[in-house]
């Protein structure tokens, strides 16, 4: 213990396997498409979240700028290496030998004036009429007099009681909720487990697709690509969060290996698959 200060106690989810917290930090870029998998090392260091956003980042636009201003440095390293940065092949070559690929937390939106972006989460009609079996009756009680007026009169139920207009309630009439929304992809974890530090999983067709790029196309889905999240080489990143500059810590990626998906028994971690 340190006198004079006191850290912080955080829950440790019930029957969380060893294997998958000491797991290798890294970013699996799936065999099916779009699909990614980021181990618990990684989400911890990112300070995400279940349903938090991760997001990508890369330096090719910096690359693309150096090649306009052709420093020497930058022509006799492609003349060593044989390319010419006078054509589309040379300096595609460059690019793809200089590219790094980073991962970071995803970072609040807002638009110009301050006010937050907003996203609509997708809700699906099964959800929605579980919803309404739950809480259809309070969500009646909770609307303003005008809005349940309007209600009652768009069901052709003038003056009926609360619990007649619950029961009229249908899934179109429940609006999916809006969140502020954030750059890159939404995660999520395979169980129901919650706060920072489990493997999580997410989407992103285009990365996906990017970070494959060097594959055929039938073999983008037969391998899942690993990828190092090298958790001490962080660097400084200015984003533009569409009001101001913020500075989010980027973690690089290094290409470990592409390996076939795994065969696993239900019960088994899926820090691999």
């Amino acid at each position: 213990m340190i006198k004079g200060i006191k850290f912080g106690i955080n829950a440790i989810v019930a029957g969380q396997k060893s294997a998958l917290l000491n797991a290798t930090p890294q970013l699996i870029v799936k065999s099916t498409q779009g699909q990614f998998t980021i181990t618990a090392p990684v989400s911890k260091a990112l300070g995400i979240a279940v349903g938090e956003n991760v997001m990508f980042l890369n330096n090719i636009a910096g690359i693309e700028a150096l090649i306009q201003a052709a420093p020497d440095e930058l022509v006799n390293y492609c003349n060593e290496h044989g390319w010419d940065i006078n054509t589309l092949e040379g300096r595609d070559a460059l690019i793809k030998d200089q590219t790094t690929w980073y991962i970071a937390k995803g970072v609040l939106l807002y638009k110009k004036n301050g006010q937050p972006e907003l996203s609509t989460v997708r809700v699906t009609k099964e959800d929605k009429l579980a919803f309404i079996a739950e809480n259809g009756f309070s969500f009646i009680q909770e609307m303003s007099d005008e809005d349940k007026a309007a209600f009652a009169l768009a069901k052709g139920l003038e003056g009926a009681d609360d619990e007649t207009l619950a029961g009229a309630l249908t899934a179109d009439d429940i609006a999916s909720p809006t969140v502020h929304a954030a750059s890159g992809s939404k995660t999520a974890a395979t169980a129901k487990a919650k706060g920072i530090g489990l493997q999580l999983n997410f989407t992103d067709t285009a990365i996906w697709d990017a970070l494959k790029g060097d594959l055929a196309k039938e073999d983008k889905t037969s391998v899942n690509r690993y990828f190092n999240v090298n958790l001490e080489a962080a660097e400084e990143v200015v984003y533009n969060n569409g009001k101001e500059d913020v500075t989010v810590f980027a973690y690089p990626l290094e290409f470990d290996a592409d390996k076939a998906p795994m065969v696993r028994n239900r019960n088994e971690n899926e820090a691999e698959d």
